[in-house]
Order: structure tokens, then sequence, then C-alpha cells
């Protein structure tokens, strides 16, 4: 089978096979670890907010635009473009729904006239500087980061 599978890219050459492995290994990487390749995995919280922990539910009601005050502070809810694949890992992983789901709960508060939707950036970069400089800000990162105005909120209720 192997030797199938390097014929089939034989005609590259050397460099053909080892694109061949190359796609291999990382076909059998993402199988085993499809963690590791993408997936946002911590909520960010600007200062202003105190809480150290919410339920789950809780936090897909803020970012499905439902919880929009905490803490005394208006929400500003911090997203990735939705076709981007940490938001898509960040939705289906943390939140328990498809981003389309999520999607669709912007929309229907942005039509009712209860919000503004939330606020799309570019980068894991911008949404790190635009939470920490947004009082009421919340985002998500794929990796924890240390920085003095933001937190990292825990999920109770939320499988590891």
């Amino acid at each position: 089978m192997r030797e199938d599978f390097y014929r089939r890219f034989g005609k590259w050459g050397t460099s053909g096979r080892r694109l061949a492995t190359l796609v291999c290994l990382l076909w059998v990487g993402m199988a085993l670890f499809p963690g590791a390749v993408v997936g946002a995995q911590v909520v960010v919280v600007n200062d202003s907010i105190t809480r150290n922990a919410l339920p789950v539910a809780t936090v897909r009601a803020i970012f499905s635009l439902r919880v929009q005050v905490l803490d005394g502070h208006k929400l500003t809810v911090f997203v990735l473009d939705p076709r981007d694949p940490v938001h898509t890992g960040f939705s289906k992983d943390v939140l328990g729904v498809f981003p389309y789901q999520l999607e669709a709960a912007w929309n229907r508060s942005i039509f009712s006239g209860a919000s503004r939707g939330p606020v799309i950036v570019n980068s894991e970069a911008e949404m790190h500087r635009r939470v920490a400089n947004t009082v009421g800000g919340v985002g998500y990162l794929s990796q924890p980061v240390a920085h003095e105005s933001i937190r990292i909120l825990n999920i109770e209720g939320s499988h590891p």
C-alpha cells in the first residue's frame, strides 16, 4: 500500500515522496491531536469584570448577545470572523454550538434592535488588544496570555 501511495506521487520525484509523507503526517497529527491544530480554549475579559468564573450557559448567553451587562458594565463582545478556524473551534468546543447557530442569534439580536452585534476583529492579537482596552470587553483566545488589563474567565461546568 505504501509503495502504491508513493508511486502516485512518483512522477514528482523525491520531492513528491516528501510531500506525500508530510501530508500523511499532518493528517495523522490532526486525527490524534485535534485540539493542537486549532481551538479556542480560553475566554478573556477586561479587568473591569470582577468575576473569576461563570457557568457555560452564561458564557453562551454572553456570546449569543442575550446577556449584555455583567458586574454593572455594558459588555462588548469581540469575535473573530465566523469563517476563522479558531472561531469555529471556540463555538463548537467551548460554547457547544455551531458557528451558524451563533450567527443566527446575532442576527436575531441585531434585527430586533436589542444589540448592535459583536465586534468582529481580524486577528487574535487585535482581539487581545481590544479586550484589554475596552471596559466590559469579552473575547476568546486559543492560548492563555499574561497581560495586566486582561484576565482569563474560568468556565464552570465545561468539559476539558
